[in-house]
């Protein structure tokens, strides 16, 4: 039986990804027990195997001391290796890389709580056997920033992509650029929304879509003054996945300035919905995809010359690197 530990993941992108795991593990009719976060409580009743757990390094020990002799194989789903060295296969997959590095944290709270979250991978690296990462920058970030070894990192990108979105490919699609993202220091929003002003007093009259979450308040205050100057730029706020279909349809690219990703779901969704992709000439991007043009993501006027560039033609259409390996994953577990 595969122990499948996901505590602390209790959020978006995470907890969606979980389910995925979670669905397809039953659709193979694989024998697991999932070890789930408090804050989760109910969302996966469907298991035959479950626990629901509050987040704690003493009450997840607790429970690897009493049922260490259960599993055949170990999948910590959290980003944090097990608590104690087992007798069987551990693997950890980490999908979080603005944890690995202080670059992105502001003040020094987030420096503080950042650095004791890195301070907990380092110690617990020695309970697992691989790192299960996304895409080969995560694990050369996993190797720099934990001084671990490459023959420890497995990569195995693995997402879900609705039926919808591969039939948006062979639509016809607008004129628009569109930025699907949550709002964080590290996507870059800032330099973007900058650039598009930039490109609005030079003329160059393009829609701008974007769906940050009214919580950004800063940000979204900044947005509706650029609107009240004539930009051309629409906040959606969260929008359900109906509504990021239509936007995809509108739009002819993507923009993406983000400074690091652990995978990058926004370029390989767009890639699939029929997108280019124009996007930071950092690591992160060329093990994703070939994009179709690239810039500094911390210059709002190298974002401005990479549109201008795009707008002129010519540009190769991006083309996605990656596949889903979810069954490649949910193999190794099994031959541990």
């Amino acid at each position: 039986m595969i122990l499948v530990d996901s505590l602390y993941i209790n959020n978006s992108g995470g907890v969606r990804l979980l389910e995925y795991l979670v669905s397809t593990l039953n659709r193979r009719n694989i024998d697991f027990f999932l070890l789930a976060d408090s804050r989760c409580m109910g969302r996966f009743d469907y298991c035959k195997r479950i626990q629901y757990m509050k987040a704690s390094l003493m009450g997840r020990k607790k429970f690897y001391q009493k049922n260490a002799s259960s599993f055949s194989s170990v999948l910590c789903f959290g980003n944090i290796p097990a608590p104690i060295r087992m007798n069987v296969p551990v693997y950890t997959y980490f999908h979080n890389i603005n944890l690995l590095t202080l670059s992105e944290a502001h003040g020094y709270t987030d420096m503080t709580i950042m650095w004791l979250k890195r301070a907990v991978f380092r110690y617990y690296k020695k309970n697992t056997d691989y790192w299960i990462v996304q895409t080969e920058n995560t694990a050369c970030e996993l190797c720099k920033n934990l001084q671990e070894k490459e023959n420890r990192m497995k990569i195995f990108p693995f997402y879900e992509l609705p039926a919808e979105l591969c039939l948006q490919k062979e639509k016809s699609h607008g004129d628009d650029y569109v930025y699907i993202s949550n709002y964080t220091g590290a996507k870059g929003h800032e330099e973007l929304l900058d650039a598009w002003e930039i490109l609005h007093n030079r003329g160059i009259i393009r829609m701008l879509h974007l769906t940050v979450p009214s919580s950004a308040t800063t940000f979204c205050e900044k947005v509706q003054k650029a609107q009240n100057r004539g930009v051309k730029v629409t906040n959606h706020g969260f929008v359900p996945f109906e509504e990021v279909l239509k936007l995809y349809k509108q739009s002819k690219a993507i923009i993406y300035p983000s400074h690091n990703e652990s995978l990058g779901l926004g370029i390989v969704e767009a890639i699939t919905a029929g997108c280019d992709v124009i996007g930071s000439d950092l690591p992160f991007i060329y093990t994703i995809c070939k994009p179709s043009a690239v810039f500094d993501p911390f210059s709002p006027e190298s974002i401005v010359n990479a549109v201008c560039e795009y707008e002129k033609g010519g540009m190769p259409q991006s083309e996605l690197l990656i596949y889903n390996q979810i069954d490649e994953l949910i193999d190794l577990l099994i031959r541990a």
